[in-house]
Formats: structure tokens, sequence, C-alpha cells
């Protein structure tokens, strides 16, 4: 049995941030999922139900969804922000609400236009009907760790935030790393402040690696007692806002084929074939070249 849970966010987390004015066709989409199942993710992020003039990115979501093969044992979910959203998502055939709340209260007026107030109230609504219709649910948390001035976060909010979407019946609460900036001692800060208010096991790790500081991160996060961690093949993604998008990485996430090799090379089981997963990668490769993205997708592939 896997030992950690590798969630795999390139299809949604890492294509929304790619080339706006060049879609990716829906094929190529279906055939990275279907990569990524093949190579054992168990917990795949296959699109949002998002504003197609924000995200055009994410404007064929429904269609890549009815394209990609089905699997018992493989978690197929989507970004849901809110009621209208979820509306399209509940005849998707996907399994998954993946709900999201930030811990800033000017990212939470920057990307969705509302308080974290209204945030969790607009999850809420989306949680009791993703619990009511039986479908999974996870959360995104963002700005756990730094605020996007980069000052320190308010772990009092943080730490009540997380709880509330704990309440609500979310599997795990996914802690980001929104800018990037964050560093171990400061992820073992935050850990070590949630342990004593809520269990660990419902906890995963988002890192942003603009900085080359996502596996140590997440390492970091391991040793404190963590298992779960979000992670994007080929390091695509981050934030599709350019202007929040900084550091010399560009925002992109941890590196999914990374954060796999690192835990074989320590004897930590993740269910993931290395070879399948470099398959998937290869296939990120080729939608970044057709979108016209400069960056290398991959690390470990160049």
């Amino acid at each position: 049995m896997p030992q950690v849970r590798i969630c795999e966010m390139a299809p949604r987390d890492g294509l929304q941030s790619l080339n706006r004015d060049q879609l990716v066709p829906t094929d190529k989409k279906v055939a990275l999922v279907n990569a990524l199942s093949k190579a054992g993710l168990n917990f795949i992020e296959v699109g949002s139900f998002v504003s197609k003039r924000a995200v055009p990115q994410m404007a064929n979501t429904l269609d890549v969804a009815a394209g990609i093969a089905q699997c018992d044992k493989t978690d197929l979910a989507a970004l849901v922000p809110n009621a209208k959203y979820y509306d399209q998502f509940k005849n998707s055939g996907l399994n998954a609400v993946a709900i999201f709340v930030s811990a800033s209260e000017s990212y939470s007026q920057f990307n969705l236009r509302m308080s974290i107030e209204e945030s969790m109230t607009a999850a809420t609504v989306v949680a009791e009907s993703a619990k009511r219709d039986g479908f999974k649910l996870r959360a995104h948390l963002s700005a756990v760790f730094q605020d996007l001035d980069g000052s320190d976060a308010d772990l009092k909010i943080v730490a009540d935030l997380t709880k509330r979407l704990l309440d609500l019946g979310c599997d795990h609460v996914a802690l980001a790393d929104t800018r990037g900036t964050t560093h171990p001692l400061r992820v073992r800060q935050v850990i070590n402040h949630l342990a004593p208010v809520v269990a660990l096991e419902k906890l995963a790790v988002h890192f942003h690696d603009s900085y080359g500081m996502g596996v140590a991160n997440a390492l970091i996060a391991y040793e404190c007692g963590l298992r779960i961690f979000d992670a994007s093949v080929g390091g695509i993604g981050g934030t599709p806002f350019t202007d929040l998008a900084k550091g010399p990485g560009g925002g992109g996430n941890v590196v999914t084929e990374e954060l796999v090799y690192m835990f074989h090379q320590m004897g930590v089981e993740t269910g993931i074939d290395f070879d399948k997963l470099m398959t998937a990668a290869e296939i990120v490769r080729d939608i970044a070249r057709t979108t016209g993205d400069l960056a290398p997708p991959s690390k470990m592939l160049r």
C-alpha cells in the first residue's frame, strides 16, 4: 500500500496557467489525464468549472470529463467555486469536488472578489451539496504560509479556516503556498501550530516552486507527519494571473516527478510507476510546445 498520496494538479492548476490565447485541445487533456491514471495517480484534478473569460484554459472541462477513462480507484476532481458551477459539475461524471478558500483577505478579494467570510459561505453551499449528492470533497486553502505582500500569514485565521473546512466534511484540506515564497522552517511552524487542533492525516500541502524550495518544503511536511502532497507533472502551473506569478520559476507547482523520485529514493511507497509518469510528462511537454510556453515543463526531461 502507498505510504504517501500524491494528488495530481497538472490538468487543472497546471494547464490553467498556460497561454490563454492558445487553448489546449480536449483530446490532449484527455490523453494527459488517462496517462496520469495509468501511472498510478489516484487523485487527479481534471479541471475547474469557472468563468471561461477569467480562466479560458478551463472552458472545455466538461468535454474533458466526458472523454476520460473512468477508474473506480481514482478520484477525478474539479474545482467548483460556487453553487452556479456546481450545477455543471454534478452531471460531469467526475466524482470529487474541490472547494477553494483563502486565508488572505487581499487574495480572496483579488481572486474571488469576495471577503474570506463570503467565500466560506459560497464554499459551504457547494460542500453541503456535494456531501448530499455523495461526492468526495477536498478543500484548497490558499496563502497559508505567506500573504501576498510576503508577510507571514495569520496562523489564527489559518487554523480557524482549516478546522471549519474539515467540519464541512472535507476529506482533506490542502495548505497552499500561493506565492511560492515559503521555506522549511515556516512549513514546520505552520504544521506545528495546526497539529493540536486538527488531525494531520486530514492535511495536504500544495507547494509552488518559485524559488526552487518545493521539494525541500515537501520533505519537511513529510517529517512533520503529513502524507498527502499536491504536485504537477512537469511542474507546470501556479497562478493564471501573471502579476502574481513572481519569482525565477514563474510560480510553478512542485514537480510530480521530483517528488516521486525523492520518496522512492527514501524507500517511501507512492503507488506510482515512475516510467509511466514520465510518459505523462512527455505529453505535458508537447502541450507546452503547442501553446507556445517556452519554459521546459519538466526539469527531469531536460
